[in-house]
């Protein structure tokens, strides 16, 4: 396996994840990896590779950390994008919105100091988590509502594909 304590390109990134289709004991290790706050190299390069895992390998493998996950994306002290969590919290189905992430994207998507790339998940997801809820919908509406107009593109599109999933 590729030494994940190197700058890595996609392609490697990619090649790394489709080798881990169906190995659940690389795929926890993987997971162990990017837990480790003391090498963030490491625990970028291992949340990047697990972002890009099949959606049925993260199902299977994934869903049963969701609360890890979770805690991960809203800690204040996450050592490398939370973008990565969020994007592979975005691909695993839920069937209840989980409060706690809920809570801190609707805080957060007008958040300035989250990145683009962060801020255009958590809506992503708030709308997901909103959409069998009318009162949760109408909140997030709110929340998008008070965002800037000038918003770069990716948040400009995350909120009209939220608009569009919510209002349905």
């Amino acid at each position: 396996m590729t030494s994940l304590d190197v700058r890595l390109s996609k392609s490697q990134i990619m090649a790394i994840a489709g080798n881990l289709h169906h190995d659940e004991c690389d795929i926890e290790a993987m997971f162990t990896l990017m837990k480790q706050a003391d090498n963030p190299r490491v625990a970028y390069n291992a949340a990047w590779v697990l972002s890009h895992l099949s959606q049925e390998d993260k199902r299977i493998y994934l869903l049963p950390h969701y609360g890890e996950l979770v805690d991960m994306a809203t800690s204040a002290g996450l050592c490398f994008r939370r973008g990565l969590i969020l994007a592979i919290l975005a691909d695993l189905p839920t069937n209840e919105p989980n409060g706690k992430l809920l809570d801190f994207c609707l805080i957060h998507l007008a958040d300035s100091k989250e990145s683009d790339g962060s801020r255009s998940v958590m809506i992503k997801l708030a709308a997901k988590m909103c959409k069998p809820y009318p009162e949760l919908c109408k909140e997030l509406m709110l929340c998008l509502d008070m965002m800037p107009q000038d918003s770069s593109p990716s948040i400009a599109a995350a909120k009209r594909n939220a608009l569009k999933l919510i209002q349905k």
